[in-house]
C-alpha cells in the first residue's frame, strides 16, 4: 500500500501540558485565569483537529491509493478527493446534529 513519505514526519506529536502548581493557579488573577482556560482550549481544539486530519488522511489513503508508487494516479486523486469531501461532509452534518440536541 502507498504510504506518504512525509507521513511520518508531518504529523506532531501529541502535544504535552506542563503542569502548574495549584497555588500558581490561584495566584493568577481571574483575566489570567481565563486568558489561560481559552488557550487550554485552543490547544485542546488544535490536536482535535490534527487528529482528525490524520484520520480521514489515514482512511482514505487507505480506502484509495494503490500499488502506483509515490504517486497517486488520477483515479486514485479523484477517490482521495470524493473521500475526503465525504467525511468532512459527514462530520459537518454530525456538527449540526449534536448542536442541534445541545439547543433543546
Amino acid at each position: 500500500m502507498w504510504l506518504p513519505a512525509w507521513k511520518h514526519n508531518f504529523w506532531p506529536r501529541r502535544f504535552t501540558s506542563t503542569r502548574m502548581d495549584p497555588q500558581q493557579l490561584a495566584n493568577l488573577s481571574p483575566q489570567q485565569q481565563q486568558a489561560l482556560m481559552q488557550r487550554m482550549q485552543q490547544e485542546v481544539q488544535q490536536q482535535q483537529m490534527t487528529d482528525t486530519i490524520q484520520q480521514v488522511t489515514e482512511k482514505c489513503v487507505k480506502k484509495c491509493a494503490g500499488t502506483s508508487g509515490t504517486t497517486l494516479d488520477k483515479r486514485e486523486q479523484g477517490c482521495m478527493s470524493l473521500c475526503m469531501d465525504r467525511y468532512i461532509d459527514t462530520m459537518t452534518e454530525v456538527q449540526k446534529a449534536l448542536m442541534a440536541r445541545q439547543e433543546r
